[in-house]
C-alpha cells in the first residue's frame, strides 16, 4: 500500500453541452487532479462530444477514460455504474451531479456534488408540474441517504440543503468554483469590442435559457437603458432549454429592441473569451442560483459586473460586484447606466472584481475537492445528519 497512488473513479459523462455549468466544473477540476499524484479513471460519452474536450484528459499518463454510452440519468446507468465500479475498483468514486450518483456502490466509498437546490425553490423553475417536483426530491433523498458523503459549490447552497432536507454539511464539503487563468490574462476593454465582432459597447449576459435566470427583468431593464444610452447593445449568450416555454427572442421583440440585441446560441470557448474581453458590462439577473460561475468569469476578465441580490450570487461577487433586487427592472436599468456611465466607480468594480476572482482558482478547488476525496477514502465524516 505504501507509496500507492489514490486511484479515484469520477463519472465525467456530464461533460457536455447539456450539463453546462457541471460539466464546465467537472472539466476544469479534472484538468486540474489529472496532474496531482493520484490515478483517475474518468467514465466518459463519446457519444456526446460538444464544446468540452474531455478527450484530451487521457493524454496524462495516470487518467484512464472508460466509455460508457448511456444517458447520465437513467435506469441503464443505475445498472451500468455498479458492473462498471466493481471492474474500476476505485479507492473513492466521485460522482459530480447528484442525480448521476449510484444508489448501489459495492464497498466504494462515494462523494457527490450538489450543485444547487433551484427546484426546490419555486415551481416555476422546474421542467414539469407537481410530479417532477416529488420525484426529484425523492431521488435526492435516496442520494443523501445512499452516498458516503455530499459535497457542494457555495455557503449558499450548503444552507439551502440544511433548510430543504436538513443536511448539515463540514466545512471542507464545500469547494467554490474556481476561474480558470485564461479569463485573468485577457487585456482590458479598450479596444476589444471591435475585434470581438461589435463597433459599440455592449452590455453581456452568459446564461441558458431557463425561467430562474431571468432574461425578462435584464431585458426590460436594458429597454429603459436604450432610449438613453444609443451605442450600448446588449449581447445574450445561452442555448434554449425546450424543457421551457421560455422565448427570450420573443422577450427581445416585445419591449422593441431587437436591433439593439444579438441572441448567441451556440458559441465556443475561444468566441467567449472574446465576448468576454470586449464587453463594457456584465449582468447577471437569476432569481436562484448554486453559484454563479460567470459572476467570476466577467471579473476576471476585467469586466464591471452587476449582479441580482440571490445570497449564492452574492457570494460569487464576493463584493465586487454591483448587487441590485431582483425583478425589478428599474433597479437593473439604473444599475446597468451606473456601471455604463460612471467610469470611476467602473474602475473600482475593475480592480476589486479582478482581485476577487484572483482568489478563486481552479487549482484551489482541486486540492479541496482531493482532500474531500482522501477524508471520504480514509473513513472521516463530511455529512452530518439529514432529516429523511
Amino acid at each position: 500500500m505504501a507509496g500507492r497512488l489514490l486511484r479515484v473513479g469520477v463519472d465525467g459523462r456530464v461533460m457536455q453541452d447539456r450539463y453546462h455549468g457541471i460539466g464546465r466544473h467537472t472539466f476544469e477540476l479534472l484538468r486540474r487532479l489529472a496532474v496531482r499524484d493520484v490515478e483517475l479513471v474518468v467514465v466518459t460519452d463519446s457519444s456526446r462530444l460538444g464544446r468540452i474536450a474531455f478527450p484530451a484528459l487521457s493524454r496524462h499518463p495516470n487518467v484512464a477514460l472508460v466509455d460508457l454510452p448511456v444517458p447520465v440519468v437513467s435506469p441503464a446507468a443505475q445498472l451500468a455504474l455498479p458492473r462498471l465500479l466493481a471492474r474500476m475498483r476505485p479507492d473513492v468514486f466521485l460522482s459530480p451531479y447528484h442525480l448521476a450518483a449510484p444508489l448501489l456502490h459495492p464497498r466504494v466509498p462515494t462523494v457527490t456534488f450538489v450543485h444547487d437546490c433551484i427546484f426546490e425553490a419555486d415551481p416555476r423553475y422546474r421542467p414539469g408540474g407537481a410530479g417532477f417536483g416529488l420525484r426529484y426530491r425523492a431521488a435526492t433523498r435516496a442520494v443523501i441517504a445512499t452516498t458516503t458523503a455530499i459535497a457542494t459549490i457555495s455557503e449558499a447552497t450548503r444552507a439551502d440543503l440544511g433548510r430543504h432536507y436538513g443536511l448539515a454539511l463540514d466545512d471542507a464539503a464545500v469547494v467554490p468554483h474556481g476561474v480558470g487563468d485564461e479569463f485573468l490574462a485577457l487585456a482590458g476593454a479598450s479596444d476589444a469590442a471591435e475585434s470581438a465582432g461589435h463597433a459599440a459597447r455592449y452590455v453581456l449576459h452568459v446564461g441558458v435559457h431557463r425561467p430562474h435566470k431571468d432574461h425578462a427583468v435584464l431585458i426590460e431593464g436594458f429597454a429603459r437603458v436604450a432610449r438613453d444610452l444609443p451605442d450600448v447593445r446588449l449581447v445574450l449568450v445561452g442555448q434554449p432549454d425546450p424543457r421551457f416555454p421560455v422565448s427570450v427572442s420573443e422577450l427581445v421583440r416585445e419591449h422593441g429592441v431587437a436591433d439593439r440585441v444579438d441572441v448567441l446560441a451556440h458559441v465556443d470557448d475561444a468566441r467567449l473569451l472574446e465576448l468576454y474581453r470586449g464587453a463594457s458590462a456584465f449582468a447577471f439577473p437569476s432569481l436562484v442560483e448554486g453559484f454563479g460561475l460567470p459572476v467570476l468569469e466577467a471579473m476576471a476578465a476585467g469586466v464591471p459586473t452587476v449582479t441580482s441580490a440571490h445570497p449564492a450570487v452574492v457570494e460569487a461577487g464576493g463584493g465586487a460586484s454591483l448587487v441590485v433586487p431582483r425583478r425589478d427592472p428599474q433597479a437593473w436599468a439604473a444599475g446597468l447606466t451606473r456601471v455604463l456611465t460612471d467610469r470611476r466607480a467602473a474602475a473600482d468594480m475593475i480592480a476589486h472584481g479582478r482581485a476577487v476572482a484572483a482568489a478563486h482558482t481552479w487549482e484551489h478547488a482541486a486540492d479541496r475537492t482531493l482532500a474531500l476525496l482522501r477524508a471520504v477514502h480514509h473513513g472521516a465524516a463530511v455529512t452530518g445528519a439529514a432529516a429523511h
